[in-house]
């Protein structure tokens, strides 16, 4: 069964209103049998029918009316003893009346009376049942199948048509769960369509003035007469008229305390907001909701949050236009690192950018690898390699004035010493003359890097 996995007793769910997938009522539940193929309950309904009965009384009136002019009859134990002697009958029943009109060939009147029957129904079982509940308002059991609408022969809408107030309005409310919510109070109209206004009738204590006490006390100190004529001249209109309205007025007037009590008045109360018409799963004898309320309301404040947002800040909610320019760097600001694929690019090519070749792919690759995409990744190479290198060639004066030179070659004893009087070649060269060359190189490495490796990565 669909939502909570909700446990009753069989004795709870006696009285139990069953309700088919198409919000028709297929009864009650009068009684729940444990049978070995399972439980089994037994359904019954009770259907109001019309039917015509003579009107006794209307029968009575006409024959005293006859009889006043005819035998002298003025009243209905006379008409009795009269109708008994002629039946020939001790005492007169309303079947023996029936009888006496028809036997003159006395016109019957007929009145139309309503009556209530029960019909046992097929019984259901735990297979057919969608979903059980309870509320302040009773149990209530939702079946799988539109077996009542079928009965009747009513063909399912979907999606749900619209209707009028007035055929909607008292109509119960089940949510999705056979939760019993209250009933239809109304329709309000919005923007966005129709709604539904559900309501509860609960019993609340209220405490009222109490007249008996207000009265009693009143009138212990003043007489009637007093009262009245102190309302006159208070400016009450009709001062004789003691209303409990005036009573409680005047009390107050003269300073007097009011006693209360408290008193179980029937309210109306509604919820909190309505129900949007597309939640409304089906309409028949009941209305069937989609979802439970409080999901429904969930959905309704996360649907106004963005809208709160942007009335807040004053934008429009239509979708904005692009703007010359905005679509030729766009891609900078996709998901990825560009930034620090560029901080970190341009830290390693300080650092091993003198390494021929090597140097400037590896720091240009790892760009490409954090700012990811073929785009992204070769721009973060290629500036990356071209910073860093640009940073060496300033530094690296000073670098080798500190012994930057026999300090790497001891590091990179394990080297080839071509690669190691490479390098050195290298760190004087840049340290004589702006290396022009070298930063197009490790630029123009660093971006092959980072397009290969962005690419990869995309």
């Amino acid at each position: 069964m669909r939502g909570l996995n909700l446990e009753f007793k069989p004795v709870e769910l006696i009285g139990a209103m069953v309700v088919d997938s198409e919000g028709y009522i297929y009864g009650r539940a009068a009684k729940i049998e444990i049978r070995p193929e399972g439980p089994a309950f037994k359904i019954i309904s009770v259907n109001t029918i019309k039917e015509s009965i003579p009107n006794i009384d209307a029968l009575t009136q006409g024959l005293l009316e006859d009889f006043k002019s005819k035998y002298s009859i003025f009243s209905i134990q006379e008409l009795y003893k009269f109708v008994a002697k002629e039946l020939k009958v001790q005492s007169v029943t309303e079947n023996d009346l029936i009888s006496y009109a028809k036997l003159k060939e006395i016109a019957i009147p007929i009145k139309e009376v309503s009556k209530d029957v029960e019909e046992e129904k097929p019984s259901i079982h735990l297979d057919d049942i969608e979903a059980m509940n309870k509320s302040e308002f009773g149990s209530c059991i939702l079946l799988k199948t539109s077996i009542e609408a079928m009965m009747r022969g009513v063909e399912p809408n979907k999606p749900v048509l619209y209707q009028d107030e007035e055929s909607l309005k008292e109509k119960l409310v089940i949510d999705n769960l056979a939760r019993i919510l209250g009933k239809v109070h109304g329709i309000v109209m919005g923007a966005d369509g129709l709604r539904v206004v559900v309501s509860k009738e609960s019993v609340v204590k209220k405490l009222v003035p109490d007249m008996v006490l207000l009265k009693k006390k009143l009138l212990s100190e003043n007489t009637r007469r007093d009262i009245i004529k102190d309302m006159g001249l208070l400016g009450f209109q009709n001062p004789e008229e003691l209303t409990d309205e005036k009573l409680v007025a005047y009390a107050k007037m003269r300073g007097y305390e009011i006693p209360s009590r408290l008193e179980s008045v029937k309210a109306i109360l509604l919820y909190k907001t309505s129900v949007p018409w597309e939640q409304l799963g089906r309409i028949g004898d009941v209305v069937l909701l989609k979802r439970t309320l409080p999901d429904i309301f969930e959905e309704e404040l996360k649907a106004e949050e963005p809208k709160s947002i942007t009335a807040r800040l004053g934008t429009s909610a239509q979708k904005p236009r692009p703007q010359i320019g905005a679509t030729s760097i766009s891609f900078l600001t996709r998901p990825g690192s560009f930034a620090l694929g560029m901080y970190l690019g341009t830290f390693l090519t300080i650092f091993i950018g003198f390494v021929p070749y090597v140097g400037a792919l590896f720091s240009g690759g790892v760009a490409g690898y954090l700012a990811r995409g073929w785009a992204r990744g070769a721009i973060a190479g290629f500036f990356s390699c071209l910073f860093g290198t640009i940073i060496l060639a300033l530094i690296s004066p000073l670098l080798l004035s500190m012994g930057l030179a026999d300090f790497l070659g001891m590091i990179l004893a394990y080297l080839p010493s071509s690669v190691v009087d490479a390098i050195k070649e290298m760190l004087y060269a840049v340290s004589s003359l702006f290396p022009y060359t070298l930063v197009l190189i490790n630029a123009s490495i660093g971006l092959v890097g980072g397009l290969i490796i962005g690419l990869i990565k995309s």
